[in-house]
This record gives C-alpha cells, structure tokens and sequence, in this order.
C-alpha cells in the first residue's frame, strides 16, 4: 500500500511540473534567437503557431539598468522615437458642395492609425489595418498625414489582406525629415514574455500621435480570428486601430487592432510573426 502511495504521488507531482511549465519559466532568457519554421504551401508561407513555444524569450539590457534616471531617458527615448514613425490615416471622399463651388467638401469616412516600416529612394511603406482604409465608397481615397505633417497627403494602397486585417500603404517622402522607419525584425523570433512593458502609438479620439504604457498578458483566440492574438492592457481607443505595439526599445511586437467598448485595459493586437507572414507573402519584403 506504502509503494502505492507513493508512486501516486509521483504521478501527482509530475503533472504539476508539466502543468506549471509557464509559471517556472525564467522572466527574461538568454538563449540565442532561433528561426520561425514558416511552412510553405502554395506559393506561400505560413506560421504554425506549435512553434511559437520553441522560441526563446526576448532579453532587453534595459530592463537590468539600476540608475532610474536613464532608465526613465529610455522610455521617453522610446515614446518620441515611436511616435515619429507614427501616422494618422484617414478614409475620405469628396462630394460637390453646389454647382457653382469652386471645391468639394471632404467627407471623413474612417480614422485610424499607422506606421512606417519600409522606405525605398522615392516612397514611405506605411502598416495599417485594413479595416482602417476599407470603405463601401467606391471614390474614396486614403489620406495620411505623418508627426511633422501639417497637412494630409495622398496615399495609395499597395496590398491588403481582409481575412488578417492587414493593409501597405505608400506615399512619396517629398522632404519630410522628422521620420522614424520603425524596426519589425528585432523581436521576430522571440516570444512574449508576460508582464513585460509596452508601449501603444496611435490616434484615438482627438489626440494624435499618442502614447500609452501597459504590458503583455497572453496570447488569446478571439472569434472570427485565425491566429492567437495579442492581449495586453496599454490603453487604446477607436482610432488607434492600425497603430504600432512595441516593446521598451522601441522594437515591434504587434499592430493594435481590436478593444472593448467597455473597457480601456482589454487591448488585442495582431503579432509581429503573422505581420512579417503577410509581407513576404504580398512581395513586400523577400
């Protein structure tokens, strides 16, 4: 009966270690960066989601800085870096006022946000939702205006996924100089680690270029999604859809896509592993 017993108990502890495995798992990991095994079906690559628990956690220097103030210089480094990568992306048609006007009122279909990520000799590639520029209006066109920006711009649609909710956008650099090309490769091959800061850009309501600090809680389903998304509970608000996610450093985590109406602490972000699937899959990046 003794051996019995305690073989029982065995059984017991070991499924308490299996179960637990998250909870022990080190806050930060020095391991080295290891690749996504993105499967190719079609023509095109896709990310299963098995291997995301094979990736190492991310290991950011700043996190282990004692002095306070340049701890705090970072994270103000980090709010005015992220914001000048930031856009404010308007969904817009022009209706005639009257006959004999000499121009059309502007008609503000839907507002969002973006970033800029990409920059050829000529263009600015911009990330959003697509959710963002869509619009049953078959003449209305995108408008977007950057940090420096003091009026909008013409942007056109490269690309767009509806089923990710994901769009490219380009508009010319002209002779912008206040432009940050945010980094969505640093953290690609890194997990999430829980209760790690965050840091939310966008332009919900009235305010643009706005920043807002929460952290990562999980990786969750939500409905009418084929991939775990990203909660964390940095505030958002209608019009930061589109709008970067990113880390302490300023390196990409996610794109803002989804909240609660009834909460501002419940903010659900597209990954930065479904984001990259996206790009190289449209032609954007090789």
């Amino acid at each position: 009966m003794k051996k019995i017993l305690t073989f029982l108990s065995f059984i017991l502890l070991l499924t308490f270690l299996v179960g637990c495995d998250a909870w022990f798992s080190p806050l930060f990991s020095t391991t080295e960066k290891t690749t996504i095994s993105y499967t190719k079906i079609n023509g095109t690559i896709t990310f299963e989601d098995s291997d995301y628990q094979n990736l190492p956690f991310y290991y950011s220097d700043t996190y282990n800085l004692n002095d306070i103030d340049q701890y705090n210089q970072i994270l103000l480094d980090t709010k005015d870096h992220i914001r000048k990568s930031n856009i404010l992306v308007n969904t817009v048609y022009y209706s005639l006022r009257f006959p004999w006007a000499s121009s059309n009122n502007r008609n503000v279909l839907s507002i969002g946000s973006g970033f800029i990520f990409l920059e050829d000799e000529e263009f600015y590639y911009a990330l959003t939702n697509y959710h963002v520029i869509d619009s049953n209006q078959t003449d209305a066109v995108v408008e977007i205006k950057t940090f420096s920006d003091t009026e909008f711009v013409l942007a056109e649609v490269v690309v767009y996924d509806s089923d990710l909710d994901l769009a490219v956008l380009k508009f010319a650099k002209d002779s912008r100089e206040e432009v940050v090309i945010l980094d969505i490769y640093e953290r690609l091959y890194y997990r999430f680690t829980p209760g790690e800061l965050v840091l939310a850009v966008g332009n919900p309501g009235s305010l643009t270029n706005n920043v807002t600090f929460g952290e990562f809680k999980s990786r969750e389903n939500l409905n009418d999604v084929s991939f775990r998304v990203i909660y964390h509970d940095a505030n958002i608000a209608k019009g930061s859809s589109g709008g970067a996610l990113v880390d302490v450093d300023g390196n990409l985590i996610g794109i803002n896509t989804w909240g609660l109406e009834d909460s501002d602490e419940h903010s659900f972000a597209i990954p930065n592993y479904i984001i990259y699937m996206f790009l190289i899959n449209n032609g954007i990046l090789d």
